[in-house]
């Protein structure tokens, strides 16, 4: 019986490992959710699209600063090292990341390159500060580091920051408190952009999110589930073909 107890534990898709003292709960936690995001975001900028295995619902200790994802082994993102880095509140967690690497594209002109402008911090705030139009400006970002991020400055204005946030950073959602922009079982365009053009359908959001995150969402026509990103209160973008 202790043996087979102990598989059920070793065979977990991630294990909890804190660095500190019962001092470390609070009302204001990290969450499955925001932890999920950190590694999604981490692996875009290797060109690595991740579903990690994680609950986003569950509960682990509080962070005042930007969680830190690093590999668990070298070059192998298989599993990632989620770790808060805070002073004195030091702990980390290891997930599965179900990492898929996506293939190489042709190289294209520095403006291509770029891509669109996302929305970043100009000065360093604190946990709980109101973002401002004065702290904020629109910069091209390259497309491993836009997942996630806000493409218009009226989306974070008035906003209130879940942790410190350095300057030059770009926002996510992730940095802000809840603001759903989209609730489930909510109707949205999905718009997929080839070439040019616009391929627009209509699907079926099925869980709450907030501008910039990545939610699943049903194609009402095919009945299929696809992961697009939230651009707007109705639209969203694919980050994988339309079916």
């Amino acid at each position: 019986m202790k043996f087979r107890l102990f598989m059920k534990f070793a065979l977990a898709s991630f294990f909890a490992f804190p660095i500190m003292g019962t001092q470390g709960f609070a009302s204001d936690v990290i969450t499955g959710l925001d932890v999920k995001q950190a590694i999604i975001d981490r692996l875009a900028d290797d060109g690595v699209i991740a579903e990690p295995h994680i609950s986003e619902r569950r509960r682990y200790y509080s962070c005042d600063a930007e969680l830190k994802v690093t590999p668990k082994f070298d070059d192998n993102w298989d599993t990632a090292r989620v770790a808060c880095p805070q002073v004195d509140q030091e702990w980390y967690i290891l997930v599965r990341t179900g990492a898929i690497t996506t293939p190489d594209t042709p190289d294209t002109n520095d403006s291509e390159a770029a891509g669109p402008e996302v929305v970043v911090l100009l000065a360093s705030v604190k946990r709980g500060a109101i973002i401002t139009d004065d702290i904020v400006a629109l910069t091209p970002a390259p497309a491993g580091s836009r997942l996630g991020s806000f493409y218009r400055i009226e989306d974070v204005i008035g906003r209130r920051t879940k942790q410190s946030i350095s300057a030059m950073q770009p926002l996510k959602a992730r940095h802000l408190e809840h603001q759903w922009a989209v609730q489930s079982g909510q109707p949205v365009q999905i718009i997929q952009r080839l070439n040019g053009f616009e391929v627009s359908s209509v699907g079926k959001i099925l869980e709450d999110a907030q501008i910039g995150d990545i939610v699943t969402v049903v194609n009402s026509r095919s009945g299929k589930e696809i992961s697009a990103l939230v651009e707007s209160s109705k639209k969203v973008s694919p980050i994988a073909n339309i079916n």
